[in-house]
């Protein structure tokens, strides 16, 4: 346990506020509220993340914020979850896109699901932080010196054949066949 020096600690957030052992409205944990009705209390702007059109099923009572989040505390940003190996949480609903792969699409293994994906709700099928995949792939793909990660190759002509990457690049997450992400 983390407690000491979860964030909710930090911002001086007691145990009493979530819990009581004489006004539980939960049998399990005795919290005042359940949740997520207890977590909006103080995370109002995560609610209207959870009504987008796409979202996570916490407002439907498939998952909960705890599910994600330790609210006792983590080492990690956010409180989120970590699997015995330190890889998000998220893996644990999504097995299929952890690998391991013998071509690892980088951003997963360095900065996790939410380089790409919003992990709340947003209004892209695919939670992506950007509408059009192209978009996003191209914040990295570029021909710039500040990217290490490959360029697009000059072939590729954005206004006609290759208007999705993922058209070709379908194994996006990971590959165990080809280096391209083409299968």
């Amino acid at each position: 346990m983390n407690a000491i020096n979860s964030e909710h600690s930090r911002n001086d957030v007691s145990c009493i506020s979530c819990h009581s052992p004489h006004h539980a409205t939960t049998k399990e944990f005795l919290l005042v509220k359940a949740q997520p009705e207890l977590c909006y209390g103080c995370h109002l702007n995560k609610k209207a993340e959870f009504e987008m059109p796409f979202h996570h099923r916490v407002n439907e009572g498939l998952i909960q914020c705890s599910d994600c989040h330790n609210v006792h505390g983590t080492v990690k940003a956010k409180q989120v979850r970590t699997s015995s190996t330190q890889d998000a949480v998220c893996f644990k609903c999504h097995t299929d896109k952890q690998g391991p792969f013998v071509y690892e699409h980088a951003p997963i293994k360095v900065e996790g699901c939410q380089s790409c994906h919003l992990t709340h709700g947003g209004p892209n099928p695919h939670m992506l932080k950007l509408s059009n995949v192209n978009l996003l792939c191209l914040q990295c793909h570029t021909t710039s010196s500040f990217s290490s990660a490959p360029g697009m190759p000059s072939f590729h002509n954005q206004a006609s054949l290759f208007q999705s990457c993922v058209l070709c690049h379908v194994a996006i997450h990971g590959s165990n066949f080809d280096a391209t992400f083409f299968k």
